[in-house]
């Protein structure tokens, strides 16, 4: 499973970074996105769920790691976007 770690980043570098790889990621695919803040896991978790994009999270000590997996609304989004 690929990893990207957006830690120490602001945003929109963290949304911006979970759209590229969603962007390159096939479809029934999973990816981690791991951020240690709170407002990139807010905007990240808001623009997955209003597109439909499923989506878990984990809790660390200091950290939060957003698994997404690639569903067919990721895929219609992104063909939207091109």
């Amino acid at each position: 499973m690929q990893t990207i770690d957006v830690r120490g980043q602001k945003c929109p570098a963290p949304l911006i970074a979970t759209r590229k790889l969603l962007k390159e990621t096939a479809t029934g695919i999973s990816f981690e996105v791991i951020t240690d803040s709170k407002s990139a896991l807010e905007n990240i978790s808001r623009f997955l769920k209003d597109n439909g994009i499923k989506f878990n999270v984990r809790e660390g000590n200091s950290d939060w790691t957003i698994t997404v997996t690639k569903n067919d609304a990721g895929q219609t989004l992104l063909e939207a976007e091109t």
